[in-house]
């Protein structure tokens, strides 16, 4: 009954929509961003650093007239092509007398503009400020940031409950340190684009604050980045990310590979840059710079931190990645492995053509010594692993190409090699080849790959973007691929494919209808009983639909339907569904605005599982796991209490109609039902 419901509010909503032209907000072009990004990835991505970026330049828009490379490629929704695209034309017609000029940009359709428009601007060339400012300048022009942010569920989890003697339960790692709530506290100090600065302390849900066995924070960093200071293009000092190439060598930050944005598929942040995420592993910790002599930039970089893991007896089997402490065992391990980095990169650019040289040198304080499984068999382990890579990146006419060949002293070697193509006007299209050996397999190591490692596996990518008609625009990407050896729950050599088919219609100006049609096969092993030897096919097919709609300047509207259906070689198919109603009010005579979804969802098979991304609050990247039967919906508002003061608050529940308990072990809540409130302030000044 309640989907019938929600279905006949989708067609009735669908069919009140009216011509006038919604008010396109930067959040509004963020959210939609991300969406795009984290389209196909079933885990939590981290988009901080562009999170950063849109909002600096949404306060101060790149001027299109005294812009480079180097900063368009912070606006990462871009692909290398329309990049290429917009600096050659601004090559071949600068100045820009206005932005409507960016509709004559090949590759550059209402899709692209819109998305660009609250960053961009048009200007007068001005030359960059070469002499270092005076400090007074710095403190009375520099922007500050504080921001305080707190989580909680506001069901009790088996982890804090009281027990007959919750010394002995604490001991025996059955109950959490510490409580409910979820800490942070961030500030950020920018003076133009020439020195950033801030700290970020954090403490997870269930981590102990003050008590017996830890005071304060759980997690600390700091950082403090100058950027063209004499030869010097970036200083980073602190907590950094060092991304070169294509990510064989080093690239500890996300790389978005196959998305919606089906050619958007090389690395960004390329280079050393500060980082104030709350990640607590994909990171490094030291110094850092790049110098710039004419057509030669050098970097060098020093990392020294420490990781999670079990070193009991001299030796550790597995690097805890996710930086929770709330047991005792796991704060007592915390921070018992050191890891020293050292490396460089040396980059020479002439004109279209760039080679570069990486070499990085890890050292870990004691001995990595894995639990022996057969697939595991080529890891790397031991205590010392020094690598090299050569990347290239050359433009002929329509023509990019670029990839990176890296190998490792403890053996191995990979290679990814792609091509970017503007084929004609309407057209654009990417290729990629990418050969990882069993053998490679590199700690910083972070490439355009299937599974979750560039590790044990050969594949070749192609992506298309083809605007057939002036409102419509059909992308797709078909990836195949190969693991020559055995993969984790496949016993055996492996191979599979993915194929995405997707289509953006633009009626009016504040009405967007998009599908998406996603099929893929691959290996995994057959549950036949005692043994897990043979293995077989598994295929899925999912079909999303999304209707986005504006009714006055304030009140839009958002429907999704999804459908996806899995099989495996035995056994019946089972089927996964998902309705949902969005709504965005933006009040006209109040610093208000709401956000409001409810969706229905039906996946009882874990293999249907559904990854649906929502709106959360600010820096923060949501997208949950919808497994089982049941219904979700969440209200999330955002007050500007006066020019410097902002708050946001999100309220979520989860709600099952198949279960009485949700999650397992500590986690676990003894009723249908998930409640979770968070909420931010920031203040500005």
């Amino acid at each position: 009954m309640g989907k019938s419901c929600l279905l006949f509010l989708f067609l009735l909503t669908a069919l009140i929509a009216v011509a006038q032209t919604p008010e396109n907000t930067t959040e509004e072009v963020i959210s939609r961003i991300y969406e795009q990004m984290s389209s196909e990835s079933e885990d939590d991505i981290d988009f901080t650093t562009l999170e950063e970026d849109l909002t600096y330049f949404a306060q101060n828009p790149v001027n299109l007239n005294n812009t480079s490379k180097e900063e368009l490629e912070r606006l990462q929704f871009l692909s290398d092509i329309q990049i290429e695209n917009l600096l050659y034309y601004l090559y071949r017609n600068s100045p820009m007398q206005t932005i409507y000029e960016l509709q004559l940009v090949e590759g550059f359709d209402m899709f692209v503009i819109r998305n660009l428009l609250p960053f961009v601007t048009v200007g007068p060339a001005v030359a960059k400020q070469e002499k270092f400012p005076a400090f007074k300048q710095i403190l009375k022009q520099g922007k500050n940031e504080l921001l305080w942010r707190t989580d909680r569920t506001l069901e009790q989890k088996q982890g804090y409950r009281h027990t007959d003697n919750d010394s002995l339960a604490i001991a025996a790692n059955k109950k959490y340190l510490g409580d409910p709530f979820y800490l942070s506290l961030r500030y950020n100090f920018r003076y133009r684009d020439r020195i950033s600065a801030g700290f970020t302390a954090e403490k997870d849900a269930g981590e102990q604050f003050l008590g017996a066995y830890h005071k304060g924070f759980d997690y600390y960093s700091a950082y403090l980045q100058i950027n063209d200071l004499w030869h010097i293009k970036y200083l980073v000092i602190g907590n950094y990310r060092a991304n070169f190439g294509q990510g064989l060598v080093i690239h500890p930050e996300m790389v978005y590979g196959k998305s919606g944005n089906v050619l958007n598929i090389l690395p960004r942040n390329a280079g050393i840059r500060k980082t104030s995420s709350t990640d607590e592993y994909n990171y490094m910790r030291g110094i850092g710079a790049t110098l710039k002599f004419g057509k030669l930039e050098t970097s060098l970089f020093f990392s020294y931190r420490y990781l999670d893991g079990d070193s009991t007896g001299g030796a550790f089997s597995t690097i805890k990645t996710d930086g929770l402490h709330r047991t005792l065992g796991t704060l007592q391990h915390k921070n018992t492995i050191a890891f020293r980095v050292a490396g460089g990169n040396i980059n020479y650019i002439y004109n279209h053509f760039r080679i570069g040289v990486t070499i990085t040198d890890s050292r870990l304080s004691v001995p990595l010594i894995r639990n022996f499984q057969p697939y595991n068999r080529f890891y790397f382990s031991g205590n010392h692993q020094m690598v090299g890579g050569i990347n290239y990146q050359l433009r002929v006419q329509k023509f990019n190409f670029f990839g990176e060949t890296a190998t490792a002293s403890t053996g191995g070697i990979a290679s990814i090699n792609g091509t970017s193509i503007s084929a004609a006007s309407t057209v654009n299209l990417a290729l990629l080849y990418r050969y990882y050996s069993p053998r490679y397999d590199v700690l910083l190591s972070n490439a355009f790959a299937t599974g979750s490692r560039a590790n044990n596996e050969d594949g070749l990518y192609i992506g298309a973007e083809v605007r057939p008609f002036k409102k419509w625009k059909i992308t797709a990407y078909a990836d195949s691929y190969r693991f020559p050896w055995m993969s984790y729950l496949i016993n055996s050599p492996s191979t599979g494919y993915d194929i995405l088919l997707a289509a953006n219609f633009i009626p009016t100006q504040k009405v967007e209808m998009y599908w998406r049609l996603r099929f893929w096969e691959r290996e995994k092993n057959l549950d036949v009983g005692t043994t897990n030897y043979f293995t077989g096919t598994y295929t899925k097919q999912s079909l999303q639909y999304f209707l986005t709609y504006s009714i006055g300047r304030h009140f839009k509207l958002k429907n999704v339907i999804e459908l996806n259906r899995t099989q495996t070689k035995v056994g019946l198919p089972s089927y996964g569904s998902l309705f949902s109603q969005e709504l965005t009010y933006s009040f006209a005579k109040s610093p208000l605005s709401a956000h409001l979804r409810y969706e229905f969802f039906d996946a009882s098979n874990y293999d249907n599982r559904i990854y649906s991304y929502e709106q959360d609050i600010l820096y923060v990247f949501s997208t949950p796991m919808l497994y089982g039967k049941g219904s979700r919906y969440y209200v999330n508002i955002q007050y500007n209490i006066n020019k410097n003061l902002s708050l946001w608050l999100k309220v979520v529940q989860t709600c099952y109609t198949d279960t009485e308990t949700i999650g397992t072990g500590l986690e676990q809540i003894n009723a249908p039902h998930r409640t979770e409130i968070r909420g931010l302030l920031r203040w500005r000044f």
